[in-house]
């Protein structure tokens, strides 16, 4: 009777711990260019997970267990990830000299609707970022599964570049030891895209014209 207590105990303790799991994707500070105009930025979280309300919009992915169960993922600050992203690419931006505005959206916003709090921002360069695709997910080993398409517009709403950025990469654990330092490798794995981004030449030479 003790051994089978012993093992319900344990079986709720690491649920627990899975549950409760949170990775920090605000504030993060990605090697990004300067630029000299004035940037307002928006992201639109369009994730199927989100839009279908499986998901909350914190949703940043799923641990899973030895069973395979997916235990989901959520944002150290418990704001939806696109406030994240948005915060860490202002936050990359303005350590640069840049100035940014960050117009918050929800996933039922229209894209119209985002580009008209854009452009009445009054910024020099308008900054969209379309999130179809974000989440961590593996067993011990984690990978990144992303789709973002990023959008750069002129002040008046203009269609400057429009450019995917899409793919899956590993991030870090290990399959015999589980994922290890997630909490460090996963805000790190933003912070590449974000560098990828924003060093991309078509999307800098876009902010820069």
């Amino acid at each position: 009777m003790k051994t089978k207590l012993s093992c319900l105990l344990l079986i709720l303790f690491v649920s627990g711990c899975a549950v409760s799991r949170k990775v920090q994707y605000s504030g993060i500070n990605a090697n990004v260019p300067a630029f000299s105009e004035t940037i307002a930025l928006a992201t639109w979280d369009q994730r199927e997970q989100v839009l279908d309300g499986s998901r909350k919009p914190d949703f940043v992915g799923y641990m899973r267990s030895g069973a395979g169960i997916a235990y989901p993922i959520g944002t150290a600050s418990g704001k939806p990830l696109a406030d994240d992203i948005s915060s860490s690419i202002s936050t990359s931006l303005e350590k640069k000299g840049c100035t940014t505005s960050v117009i918050t959206t929800s996933p039922a916003d229209n894209e119209n609707t985002i580009l008209d709090n854009l452009i009445k921002s009054g910024n020099e360069k308008l900054l969209l970022v379309k999130c179809s695709e974000y989440h961590t997910d593996g067993y011990g080993i984690q990978n990144l599964n992303y789709n973002l398409q990023v959008t750069v517009y002129a002040s008046d709403g203009e269609l400057v570049k429009e450019k995917r950025f899409q793919g899956d990469r590993t991030l870090g654990g290990n399959v015999a030891w589980g994922p290890g330092k997630y909490q460090e490798y996963m805000p790190e794995g933003l912070k590449t895209l974000l560098e990828q981004i924003f060093n991309d030449e078509e999307i800098s030479s876009a902010l820069n014209q």
